[in-house]
């Protein structure tokens, strides 16, 4: 997904949808805060495909691989 452009591939946001993705509505962004035990506090973010993403991906890729198959 990161080669087709649908998540960031560099730096701080590797792995999180592109703004473009956001606004189609194919993820959501879970974020959770963790509390260590020196105090410090870290907000992990998890990337999560929305059922509208999961349709999209499946008729994408699905779609794409069978016409890949029909030229060989």
């Amino acid at each position: 997904m990161r080669e087709n452009g649908y998540l960031c591939q560099y730096g701080e946001r590797y792995n999180q949808p592109t703004q473009k993705a956001m606004e189609m509505g194919l993820f959501e962004m879970k974020k959770t805060t963790i509390q260590k035990a020196n105090g410090e506090t870290l907000v992990s973010t998890t990337t999560k495909v929305t059922g509208k993403g999961q349709i999209y991906f499946v008729n994408k890729f699905l779609y794409n691989n069978q016409q890949i198959n029909t030229r060989k």
